[in-house]
This record gives C-alpha cells, structure tokens and sequence, in this order.
C-alpha cells in the first residue's frame, strides 16, 4: 500500500500501528486479524481517553447485542469498579424513561468525544482502502440514539433524519470480526462518500465526507 510507513493522519513516520476500530472494543477471543494502519505515536495514544469512553457509552447500550458484546461489556463494568470517578462521568444526569415500551434509563452523551472517535475510525479506513491520508472533515451521525425530545415524546425531525440515512445504498466491506464491527460504504456521483459503521450487531454511525470550501477532500 502506497505510503505505508507513514501516519494515517500526518506526515510523521509511522512507527506504531493504529486498529480499526481502536484495539479496546475488541474483547479478549475476538482480536485476530484486526485492521491496522500505520501511525505515529500522538496519532496513536491522543485520543485515548475518548475511546475509552465511547467504547463504555456503546456497550451500554441496549441495541448491542451478541458474546462479543458481552465480553466487552464485562471487561468495561471492570474499568468502573476500579475507577468509580469514571462511572460518574460516564453516567452523569441518569434519567428514568420509558423506550419502546419498556422501563430504562437515558443519560446526556458527550457527543463531541463520540465524534472525534468516529472520525478517527473514519480516517484509518479512508487511508486503508486509498493509500492516502484524508485532509477534509466529516459530519457524524448516530441513528442508534435518541435525542432529548424523542425521550419526552415531543415532535422532532431526528426520526425523519434516522430514516435518510438508514435508506442509503451501502456496499457492504468484509471485516475481520463482524461481532464487533462491520461497515460499509456509499459514494454519491459528486464524489462525496460515506461510511456506515455497526458496533456489536447493533449501535450504528454514519460518517460522511465534508471537505473544507475550496477543498477536494484529497480526491474521494
């Protein structure tokens, strides 16, 4: 693969190797023949508290499914027992709710913690299948979750939203761990791409391109 030795996301030598998704959302018994890129060490470890914070917030929650899922959720309830400040974060403003009919509970995400790990996943892939790294950005959406006005029942334009993307022709991509994640893709005529993510036989993210004004993206 063309530039192989370099970071995914920069210039810099790529001396370690980041996992698709990052290594921590694979449990124990699901991690052969993961996806890697190469990446530089910042690249490797800068985001790693977000992604220890997604990988808890998606195993949570009640969409995911499966013994991969359950492994993981087992190692994440471990990582709250030894660090309780953790859970708090985690599960700050807990609220009571009823979701599709059954008795639950909602808490307020962080989503730009959500995002930043998302896009991440997102630019690993993109170097993986061109070769390049990608120099735009990208937009972030989860139909998995709810907004704070599908909780209290008012009317909203999320379940219309939720709907458009689920109705996206995705080109499924072979993984090596569908247990824990699969994706696929779609690219619309102007170029313009997307990916859509599945953690766990459940919780789903849609990440597509949006290039700075002016900008190409770095050829789609």
């Amino acid at each position: 693969m063309a530039g192989a030795r370099k970071c995914y996301m920069c210039d810099a030598d790529g001396v370690t190797r980041e996992h698709v998704p990052p290594l921590s959302f694979f449990p124990k018994g699901f991690r052969t023949n993961l996806l890697t890129v190469p990446s530089c060490r910042a690249h490797n470890l800068d985001n790693a508290p977000d992604v220890e914070y997604v990988r808890n917030v998606i195993v949570s929650h009640r969409d995911a499914a499966g013994e991969a899922h359950r492994l993981a959720q087992d190692a994440s309830f471990r990582s709250f027992e030894r660090r309780a400040a953790l859970f708090a974060r985690t599960f700050s403003e807990v609220t009571p709710a009823r979701v599709g009919g059954e008795e639950t509970v909602v808490f307020r995400l962080d989503v730009p913690r959500l995002n930043r790990v998302m896009e991440a996943v997102a630019y690993t892939l993109h170097y993986r299948e061109r070769g390049r790294t990608y120099n735009g950005r990208w937009r972030v959406f989860s139909p998995t979750l709810l907004s704070a006005k599908d909780v209290r029942g008012i009317p909203n334009n999320w379940p219309a939203l939720r709907e458009m993307v689920r109705a996206f022709p995705i080109t499924p991509v072979a993984t090596p761990v569908p247990e824990v994640f699969r994706y696929g893709t779609h690219t619309w005529d102007d170029g313009r791409f997307a990916y859509a993510f599945e953690f766990y036989g459940g919780f789903q993210v849609f990440v597509w391109t949006r290039p700075p004004e002016g900008d190409d993206g770095g050829g789609a």
